[in-house]
């Protein structure tokens, strides 16, 4: 996966659906051997990550205060998305799964990157809300 694929499976699964829950994407970092793009919200922010040469991917959510990102390293409050799926995946429907694949049915990835990284979109899309508008 080139950067320009990085950017064309963000625009088409990750911008949609946190642009509905009120994200904003920023300009992303297309290195050679590093990309990544950042979404921002009142309250949270989160940033998709990926090193080619690694074949590393990171989806982080931070919990912003006062319009600052907390430390990468501040577990409480810089969440990983495996941290977001241990805590609400578990209450997740079968008929918000079936909902989730049909919302991104058009993206088909063409290799195994860009299929990680929309497996990372539609793991987000299904607990991010959980996290930032927490059911009480």
């Amino acid at each position: 996966m080139n950067n320009q694929d990085f950017l064309s499976v963000i625009e088409r699964a990750f911008k949609p659906f946190l642009g509905e829950l009120g994200f904003v994407m920023g300009a992303p970092i297309l290195g050679g051997k590093f990309y990544q793009v950042s979404f921002e919200a009142v309250a949270h922010a989160v940033t998709v990550s990926y090193e080619p040469g690694e074949d590393y991917l990171v989806v982080l959510v931070f919990q912003c205060k006062d319009g600052r990102r907390p430390d990468v390293d501040d577990r409480t409050r810089t969440l990983r998305l495996t941290d977001l799926n241990v805590r609400y995946m578990a209450g997740i429907t079968p008929s918000e799964r079936i909902e989730n694949e049909r919302f991104f049915a058009s993206v088909v990835p063409s290799d195994l990157e860009e299929g990680a990284l929309l497996s990372a979109a539609k793991e987000l899309r299904l607990v991010l809300p959980r996290h930032i508008r927490p059911r009480h």
